[in-house]
C-alpha cells in the first residue's frame, strides 16, 4: 500500500489520538490515517503555491497591482 516507507517519530500521547480519530473514522490503521493526512497537506500546501504563481504572472501582466 505505501510502497518504500520512511519511520518517523512522534509523541505517544499524539499518536494515541489519532489511533482514536483512525478507529472512528474507519480507516483500516493508524498510518493509513496518517498518510492521508500528510498527503492532504501536501497537496494544500502545493496550490497555495500555484496560487502564488498565478498571482506573479497576473502582476506580471498589469491584471493586479
Amino acid at each position: 500500500m505505501f510502497g518504500s516507507t520512511k519511520k518517523i517519530a512522534i509523541d505517544k500521547s499524539l499518536y494515541d489520538r489519532l489511533a482514536e480519530l483512525a478507529a472512528a473514522r474507519g480507516y483500516a490503521s493508524t498510518d493509513e490515517f496518517v498518510v492521508h493526512l500528510c498527503e492532504r497537506e501536501t497537496a494544500a500546501s502545493r496550490e497555495k503555491l500555484d496560487e502564488g504563481e498565478v498571482e506573479q504572472q497576473l502582476r506580471g501582466l498589469g491584471y493586479i497591482e
